[in-house]
């Protein structure tokens, strides 16, 4: 019986948490369908990914992968299969093993104690790796091709032996007769159990009869899914979003289309051409096949007319051969040899470093001029034995290698070599520097830029024998990172070329750059400011959208320069963000704001009358900003933000319930309602929430110009989130990282748009049907003039008036979606014969599915590298501003409001930060009874300084 369970391409669950006191208990992370890349930076591309739960490692084995992938529909194709696995905390590089035998499974076994998440890779058809060729006890491997059983896909199976091999068919035939005919590891397992105890009850006793693992999962996936209605989305366990809400707004659920970025490059420096190629490579002159012997014929050319010359040219030609041949394995097995040319000092220069990295001498020059560079060898030679005297001068390494060129000669050619050496090797070579290094490591960084200092410093160490220090390492692949991502300072030189080639493949694209104030006019450099973008296609598809709704929002950049990413996020018909514009800024403050918004208004048509909605955060300077520029617009303010000040004073739930509870109330009679319940449980706090005016944060005063009740600004905060890798790297690269990823999210939405059917868009379409559901318990009565009373239970009475289209409610008129009272309307009104058509037809266009295709249809152009940049003709040249360094190491996490402090757990309890703490001896706060020094005691009010705090201090 099969006690594993395909779950599919779903969200991770927390397996470590669900196996917690299950130590053999374990899940896998099937890729399949793909294929491994080259080494180094090895990936698994084009594939898919499929969980699979509830696998014991004492019960596991080789088959059940085999069921796996029958269940998954390979059996069919006939192709050889090869697994492997990946070692946890390993990489795809190093870190994948063999899994096709019982030795393969118990070495993956050793992990599953510590690691409940396999990650295990599929090849089809060939494999690429030789980790079928390497055992880990060192053993014979013998390759047997297997059919049989015939439920299971053809595979390649490895025995590992440390006894004379069995033929695999006995060994099947044994294991069905042990298994009573039954050739799976699960009928064997079953048998073991008993007739009364199937593999299923086993592992349900093992995990206790209150709870099976089945139900700790399935509540796990109930979490999960209210935390997307609580923050928006899901986070991945690596990429844990420092923006997030902590309301649940049930009926404004952002669902964004997922948009992986983790393949980002960019290349944009000067000198980055080279990356990946093979232009600075010195080539191995001393490389040939063994069995050809190649002579140049170039010594035998002569430019003498006469045969005397010409014979003395032959005769000097071959005793120079003669000399450079007269070890036939010399070109062959050394990397230098008398006559080799050279085409500058440089290469040559190259050539002895890479030379002395890799035989570990300390090689040095001793001259270096216009027509001379020689290197000596200054290793150290051991004197051994008993009766070694001691001398005054010490030994010299013989090794010595001499290069010129004549005056009039272009190449440089080796005069003098002597390749014996006496010394010893050293693990400290002083032509290993960190430029070396970074040159050797530019692919690898440019695949996973996230690898660490030490595993890389690991490998470089295993590679060239050498010791490096964490500094070096450090260095290297900055320097690494230099080369593909392009320098900090040099990207903004590039920056007026980077704006030319964005405008010219993308037509109608507004791109304003701000410079700080010259005092000389004449002056050939300008110091960068900002910088606003905002993408013609985005343009086009905001206004196809019909919804005049943006939120705003800023992020900080993580670079060596300050700075603040500023974006303005939009809401599609299937309540997924749409980024419209972006900016660089130096800080949040009213003159930042002011601009970006200005360049905003100017790409929209907006001006002081225009009726447009924002919702904000309150940052520093955007409410003065709003209020100058657009006087007639809808502010909203951030709920969530609202309440992070509110714990700063009143803290508790019934707090945040009555809050929440104002703030989701559709008309003022129930805002009033919540409020006169915040009056009596606090008048101080009821105090200062009516300060602030209640149509900028609750639903009863909200105008329906939006189509939206939104109160949340997580869609500000969900684009922030995806932001997060490219706001540390260079000023292009991180412009080229948004772009892109909106480039990708176009793409991606139009995909999932192709896959839609029916006339609203997926969460339209499930929004009405859980307001159809509420429907059914109204009844709705006609009042003339196309007025109707609709009732339902707990005295809920509301009038809908279906000319103007409005209900008491304000639910229709704040969203466009037709509420629970007027789909009652609209039934009724059919009943009566009228043609009203259904539901559907009464809902706004915003949500219509072909809105939401026109929204999409518009794309973001790509552009061509830095290469094929042209020439910006602005006479001036940009230059970053003023770096400030700061005490410290710079900060790249936002500071957590009080809110999160307090829900901070540490190991199995709650956090106390920010938590006042009483004294139980002096009654005093700030320290406890163990830390009490005799405080003097202070008397509780009410109490007459007498009572609690007049004991003897301890």
């Amino acid at each position: 019986m099969v006690s594993w369970r395909i779950r599919g391409e779903m969200a991770e669950i927390d397996v470590d948490q669900n196996y917690a006191g299950h130590p053999t208990m374990f899940s896998i992370r099937m890729h399949h369908g793909g294929e491994f890349t080259s080494f180094p930076g090895r990936k698994y591309i084009r594939g898919k990914q499929t969980f699979v739960d509830l696998l014991d490692i004492d019960t596991f084995s080789v088959h059940d992968i085999d069921e796996i992938m029958e269940d998954l529909g390979y059996a069919s194709i006939g192709k050889p299969l090869y697994y492997h696995f990946q070692r946890p905390l390993g990489d795809l590089d190093f870190g994948l093993f063999a899994l096709a035998s019982d030795e393969d499974v118990r070495y993956l076994g050793s992990f599953v104690a510590k690691h409940k998440l396999i990650e295990v890779y599929i090849e089809h058809d060939k494999t690429t790796l030789h980790t079928y060729l390497m055992s880990p006890t060192h053993s014979k491997v013998r390759i047997t091709e297997i059919t049989e059983p015939p439920s299971c896909s053809k595979r390649l199976f490895l025995e590992w032996h440390r006894t004379p091999t069995v033929d695999l068919e006995d060994d099947m035939d044994h294991m069905e007769k042990e298994s009573g005919n039954d050739p799976t590891p699960t009928g064997h397992l079953e048998k073991d159990l008993g007739n009364d105890s199937t593999l299923t009850d086993h592992m349900e006793n093992d995990l206790g009869n209150d709870a099976t693992l089945t139900d700790h999962m399935e509540n796990d996936l109930v979490n999960d899914a209210n935390d997307f209605g609580k923050f928006g989305e899901l986070e991945s366990d690596n990429d844990k979003s420092d923006d997030s809400d902590f309301f649940v707004d049930i009926e404004n659920i952002l669902d964004d289309i997922n948009v992986d970025m983790q393949d980002f490059e960019m290349n944009i420096d000067k000198d980055v051409e080279w990356v990946g190629g093979s232009s600075n490579t010195v080539v191995d002159e001393g490389t040939h096949d063994e069995a050809l012997e190649v002579i140049n014929t170039d010594f035998l050319a002569s430019d003498s007319s006469s045969d005397e010359g010409i014979n003395g040219q032959r005769k000097k030609s071959i005793r120079a051969i003669q000399r450079a041949h007269e070890n036939d394995e010399a070109l062959v097995s050394e990397p230098f040899y008398i006559f080799q040319k050279f085409g500058s000092a440089k290469e040559f220069k190259d050539k002895v470093k890479l030379h002395a990295i890799e035989t570990r001498r300390e090689l040095a020059l001793e001259k270096n001029d216009k027509n001379r560079v020689r290197w000596v060898c200054k290793g150290t030679i051991p004197k051994l034995g008993p009766n070694v005297e001691v001398n005054d001068e010490e030994e010299i390494c013989p090794w010595v290698l001499l290069a010129s060129k004549w005056k009039k000669d272009v190449n440089w050619t080796v005069k003098t070599y002597n390749k014996v050496h006496k010394c010893l090797q050293t693990r400290t070579v002083k032509a290993c520097t960190y430029k070396f290094l970074s040159s050797k490591i530019v692919e690898q960084v440019e695949s996973n830029p996230t690898i660490p200092i030490r595993a890389l410093q690991e490998q470089l160490q295993r590679r060239f024998k050498v010791d490096l220090s964490r500094m070096k390492t450090f260095r290297a692949k900055s320097e690494a990172l230099n080369l593909v991502q392009g320098d900090f300072v040099t990207q903004y030189s590039l920056l007026r070329d980077y704006i030319v080639e964005l405008q010219t493949r993308n037509p109608d694209t507004t791109v304003r750059v701000d410079v700080e104030s010259e005092g000389n006019t004449h002056s050939e450099t300008r110091t960068f400011r900002r910088i606003y973008i905002c993408l013609g296609a985005l343009k086009k598809g905001f206004a196809a959208g019909k919804r005049d709704f943006l939120g705003f929002d800023g992020a900080f950049m993580k670079g060596p320069f300050p700075g603040q990413i500023l974006s303005a996020v939009g809401l599609d018909g299937n309540n997924g963000t749409y980024p419209l514009a972006y900016a660089v800024v130096e800080t949040e403050n009213i003159s930042s704001w002011t601009w970006f918004l200005s360049c905003l208004g100017e790409d929209l048509g907006l001006n002081t009358n225009s009726n447009f909605t924002f919702i904000t955060d309150r940052q520093k300077g955007i409410l003065n900003a709003i209020a100058t520029l657009f006087p007639c617009a809808e502010n909203r303010y951030c709920v969530r933000h609202i309440q992070d000040n509110m714990r700063k004073q009143w803290r508790g739930k019934p707090f945040e319930d009555l809050l929440w509870t104002c703030a989701t109330a559709t008309h003022v009679q129930q805002f009033n309602k919540g409020m006169e319940e915040l009056k009596k449980l606090n008048k101080d706090c009821y105090e200062w929430l009516k300060k602030i005016p209640p149509q900028h944060w609750s639903r009863s005063h909200f105008t329906g110009r939006a189509h939206s009740d939104v109160i949340l600004n997580n869609l500000c905060e969900t684009f922030n989130g995806k932001l997060n890798e490219g706001r540390d790297k260079p000023i292009i690269t991180c412009l080229e990282f948004i772009r892109e990823y909106l480039m990708k999210k176009i793409v991606n939405v139009e995909k999932a748009i192709g896959k839609c059917t029916g006339p609203l868009t997926p969460t339209a379409m499930q929004t009405l049907e859980n307001i159809k559901k509420k429907a059914e318990d109204y009844r709705s009565v006609f009042c003339g003039n196309g007025k109707y009373q609709v009732s339902g239970p707990w005295m809920d009475q509301c009038a809908v008036d279906v000319v103007q289209q409005t209900c008491s409610c304000r639910k229709w008129e704040l969203t466009g979606m037709p509420c629970k009272h007027v789909v009652a309307t609209i039934w009724e009104m059919r009943k009566n014969s009228k043609d009203v058509g259904i539901p559907e037809n009464w809902v706004h266009e915003v949500y219509w599915l072909k809105t939401w295709k026109q929204v999409y249809s518009f794309k973001i152009e790509p552009i061509n590298g830095r290469s094929m940049w042209e020439k910006s003709v602005c006479p001036t040249t940009l230059v970053p501003p003023k770096h400030g360094v700061t005490i410290g190491r710079p900060k790249k996490k936002r500071r957590k409001s009080a809110y999160e402090i307090d829900d901070m757990v540490k190991g199995n309890s709650a956090s106390r930060i920010l938590q006042s703490v009483t004294c139980s001896k002096c009654n005093n706060i700030g320290h406890n009874a163990r830390s009490c020094k005799g405080q003097k005691a202070s008397a509780p009010s009410g109490s007459g300084g007498s009572g609690k705090g007049k004991g003897k201090a301890g």
